[in-house]
């Protein structure tokens, strides 16, 4: 089970070139136990924003006012580990808010990024630039060393993608054969860890994301590891934020280690509302906090949305 959270209210100065933006967002810690055994989590906080405006969408690129070029680019490794971004684009607002598109790059007066919708072409948007969480960034004080393997999900066309722990904070490949701190977890995306021996417990740390959180959910993936940005000890989800495809079938993981499924929720054409394994409607499920859906069946690809915790 979860540990307490403790949140403290900060005042927060971020700066990109000219642009300064003040607030004061959420921020804290949890820690959640991982038993022996395999538990799936989803890291519940994201970086502070370090850019935040808004401008008009051509194709994939995004006015800006006061950037450093070059400032968000992705890696740049020459051979050996695969590059990843470091920053991306979350809308703040709107019809597309929770919604988050990796940065390509960026000039002094725009952002390029991949997989803007259409329908923004032409229009403006509020949005802010965040780092991503990396799988580097997951506290390693409390890890057994050799002992633990992260896998990360939600890949349209491939398995989980594996990482494995070695001592001093550093993560590799499957292999062991290249260095992976930068490899990115993606917000409300589920990563499952493997101890094959004794419990520990791991801490995340960072802002309580404001805005709602869309994932994306892929039919051909072999999994979809998804769920809620809240870092709480428990939370209750009482609704889907939007309808998902048709016949997704969204498992509930257990968090003792066995990986197993705890509880199966079905969706319905067109509705947000729950129901259980056998359809029949339910007015909310209790869930531990940051705990992981696996989500399957799907008839096409698309999102699952959860609202903030801040505004459930």
């Amino acid at each position: 089970m979860n540990k307490s959270i403790l949140l403290i209210l900060t005042a927060l100065i971020s700066a990109a070139g000219a642009q300064t933006t003040v607030s004061t967002p959420i921020v804290g810690f949890s820690k959640v136990t991982v038993p022996a055994g395999t538990r799936a989590v989803v890291p519940g906080f994201v970086k502070p924003s370090v850019f935040s405006g808004s401008g008009t969408v051509t194709g994939q690129s995004i006015a800006a006012t006061g950037l450093t070029a070059g400032a968000f680019q992705p890696t740049q490794f020459t051979s050996g580990a695969p590059n990843f971004p470091t920053h991306y684009v979350e809308i703040i607002s709107g019809s597309y808010e929770g919604y988050s598109f990796d940065i390509d790059s960026n000039t002094t007066s725009a952002v390029t990024v991949s997989g803007l919708p259409g329908a923004l072409n032409g229009t403006s948007v509020s949005y802010v630039i965040r780092p991503h969480l990396k799988v580097g960034d997951i506290d390693y004080a409390a890890l057994p060393d050799g002992q633990v393997v992260v896998n990360v999900y939600n890949n349209p066309n491939l398995p989980a993608t594996t990482y494995l722990y070695d001592s001093g904070g550093n993560w590799y490949d499957g292999s062991g054969s290249f260095l992976m701190n930068h490899a990115v977890i993606y917000p409300g995306t589920g990563i499952s860890l493997n101890n094959s021996s004794t419990s520990f417990e791991i801490k995340f740390m960072g802002q309580v994301k404001p805005t709602k959180t869309a994932v994306p959910v892929y039919a051909s993936a072999s999994v979809n590891l998804v769920g809620p940005m809240n870092p709480s000890a428990s939370s209750v989800l009482s609704q889907w934020a939007v309808a998902l495809p048709d016949q997704t079938v969204a498992n509930i993981l257990s968090t003792t280690g066995d990986n197993g499924v705890s509880m199966t929720l079905l969706t319905d054409t067109g509705s947000t509302a729950l129901y259980d394994g056998g359809g029949n409607p339910l007015s909310q499920v209790a869930l531990d906090g940051q705990n992981a859906f696996g989500m399957s069946a799907m008839t096409q690809d698309g999102y699952v949305i959860f609202n903030s915790p801040l505004n459930p």
